[in-house]
This record gives structure tokens, C-alpha cells and sequence, in this order.
């Protein structure tokens, strides 16, 4: 993918092949564009992807324990589904108290019969926290209307 730069107009716009000559889909400007320009502006593109990736990445385990707006973490929300799921505090923790008291009802009624199946739920939520961002752990689980969000 090449992504080309109107001189008449200056929006940015891409092709698909490397190509000597562009019109610009917008003002209908054709241009001449050089194969140094084409190596430049792909690698400039790749560059700017890789950090972008890199970018979210590296957001998405910074900070894993600030609270947000809402004033939760959503590392801690993770260790207690991780550590303490099966009672359900991290359904407490984010104000899913009806969840939370399925999770508790559950595991007590069935005297930590079914822990283990509630467990495993509660583990792969404590990683989902730990691997999203904090706005989406706080769409998903903090705001959200839902009251018993499993993922």
C-alpha cells in the first residue's frame, strides 16, 4: 500500500500498487510521483503502524493498577477475580453486586462443588482485565448497564 500526498489539496489518499502516476480521488490533480518518494513514503507508513501497535501495546500494561475516571483499577479487579473469583469480588469491586452474589450463592450452595467451573470463569476475566485497556475495562464492566457481564 502507497500513500500519496495531493499537492493541490493536501489530503492523503493511497494506492494499492507502485505506480509512476497518481490523480488524486478528491481534486482530480495527476501527479508524478518518483520510486524514491514511493520507498520513502512505505516506510515511513510502516514506521508509523509499528509504533502505533507498539503504542497500544505498551498502554495496555502501563498503569495497570491507576484507577480510571470511575475510580477503579482495573489490576485490582484482575487479582481479585484471579485470587478470590469464586466469591465473586471483583463483581463487588466494580458494582455488579448481583453478579457478584450469583458468584457467592453458587459457590456456597454448592459447597465449593462447582468452585472449580467458577473459577475458571473468574480466571479468564482476571486476564481479560489485565490485557485491556482501561476505557475498556470501564465500558465493559464499570459503566456498562449490564448486571452480570461474564467477558
Amino acid at each position: 500500500m502507497y500513500i500519496h500526498q495531493c499537492p493541490e489539496c493536501g489530503r492523503q489518499y493511497t494506492t494499492q500498487e507502485q505506480v509512476a502516476r497518481v490523480k488524486c480521488p478528491y481534486c482530480g490533480k495527476e501527479t508524478q510521483v518518483s520510486y524514491a518518494q514511493q520507498q520513502e513514503q512505505q516506510a515511513s507508513s510502516q514506521q508509523q503502524r509499528q509504533y502505533a501497535f507498539g503504542e497500544r501495546a505498551a498502554n495496555a500494561f502501563d498503569n495497570v493498577f491507576t484507577a480510571g475516571p470511575s475510580g477503579k483499577s482495573r489490576g485490582i479487579a484482575g487479582l481479585l477475580a484471579l485470587l478470590l473469583g469464586p466469591i465473586g469480588l471483583h463483581y463487588f469491586y466494580t458494582g455488579k453486586t448481583t453478579a457478584g452474589v450469583v458468584f457467592l450463592v453458587i459457590t456456597l450452595l454448592s459447597c465449593f462443588i462447582l468452585s472449580p467451573l467458577v473459577w475458571l470463569v473468574s480466571i479468564i476475566q482476571g486476564v481479560l482485565f489485565f490485557t485491556m485497556t482501561q476505557e475498556e475495562f470501564e465500558q465493559k464492566w464499570v459503566y456498562t448497564t449490564n448486571s452480570f457481564p461474564l467477558f
